[in-house]
């Protein structure tokens, strides 16, 4: 492959991909006109696995830089909030059309603000949606999948930024790069590698107020301040709040194992109204529920926990994530392709 091929087609999809799909009826839902079967609408280059063999791409095949950051924009804005099928139906749509971004990122070999202005989104999407079908089963979502890629994006962004000098990037890129960091470091809350990271930033970029406050969290959990950790989390914005909020399942189950052997007595007990404003439930239902999970003795009147770390059940798995609602509300105030594509952070 040329060092220098440059893609020169301004249509979503390549005129060849294009007939290609359409004589084969191989349309997504999203590329029907209005849902109909027989006619085509608006079709985005698919994802493709490159070959032992094939050729090099043709320059006519390969999406401008202009029109890939269009495609990613139609991708974030029109099928992200089509509302005609489930999210993990738009995720999958999504999911594969921004992979073949990527794909072509690497077949131009795009500079580093040249990829961060396409990774970017891609970083917030994927965050984004790891949170929203985070109660799906398998069969509809894999988190580990989505993981994955997530991680990817973000340390290929970072090590983009690594790459050029701090004090070349205006106040807005400081803002996205900070943004980044945040959800790098709490996507990997608990890591070494993320908070060696996170202590070896300039200071231009941990000095901001949404960093600063990922970098405490990272901290209190660090030192088993699981409090200021639960404190922390309901004060991050949107996107960060959500990241976060995928390890509250975890932090609970190590809150309780600490009232287990704080509280190991008969004549203790713990108020669920306390508990429940603590570890972040909006119903006291629910923290009776995880109770009862982990085999934690539960008074009569359905108002007090008795903890006796005899009982706790350390070997069961963790519970599966799930909505906050301190997170949905969140996200009923934002607009979400703004968010989506970094207009407002």
């Amino acid at each position: 492959m040329s060092n220098n091929i440059k893609g020169t087609c301004e249509q979503f999809c390549p005129e060849a991909e294009s007939k290609l799909r359409i004589k084969e009826k191989l349309l997504h839902y999203y590329e029907l006109k209005n849902g109909e079967r027989t006619v085509p609408g608006l079709l985005v280059k698919a994802f493709a696995r490159s070959a032992a063999g094939v050729k090099a791409p043709r320059t006519k095949d390969l999406r401008t830089e202009r029109c890939l950051q269009k495609t990613v924009e139609y991708l974030l804005k029109d099928i992200v909030l089509d509302k005609r099928r489930p999210y993990n139906f738009v995720y999958d749509f999504v999911f594969d059309r921004l992979r073949a971004v990527r794909q072509e990122i690497v077949m131009q070999r795009y500079d580093e603000k040249q990829t961060l202005k396409l990774l970017e989104p891609m970083v917030m999407f994927l965050a984004y949606s790891r949170y929203r079908l985070c109660e799906e089963q398998i069969d509809n979502f894999d988190p580990k999948i989505c993981n994955q890629h997530l991680q990817e994006c973000l340390k290929r962004a970072l090590c983009c930024y690594d790459e050029i000098d701090v004090q070349s990037l205006n106040l807005n890129e400081l803002n996205r790069r900070s943004f980044l960091e945040a959800i790098y470091l709490l996507f990997n809350l608990g890591t070494s590698e993320a908070l060696n990271r996170a202590l070896g930033l300039p200071s231009e970029v941990s000095k901001s107020e949404v960093f600063a406050s990922a970098f405490q969290i990272a901290i209190h959990y660090h030192q088993g301040n699981f409090y200021r950790v639960l404190v922390g989390i309901q004060k991050l914005p949107h996107i960060l709040s959500a990241i976060a909020s995928l390890n509250l399942q975890k932090l609970r189950s190590k809150v309780y194992l600490v009232f287990a052997h704080a509280y190991n007595s008969k004549q203790l007990m713990v108020p669920t109204s306390f508990l429940s404003r603590l570890l972040l439930y909006e119903e006291v239902a629910d923290l009776l529920a995880d109770c009862k999970y982990y085999n934690i003795k539960i008074c009569d009147d359905n108002k007090n926990i008795q903890f006796m770390k005899s009982d706790f059940n350390t070997n069961i798995a963790v519970m599966k994530e799930k909505h906050e609602c301190f997170v949905d509300k969140k996200f009923e105030k934002v607009y979400l392709p703004e968010i989506l594509l970094l207009k407002r952070l």
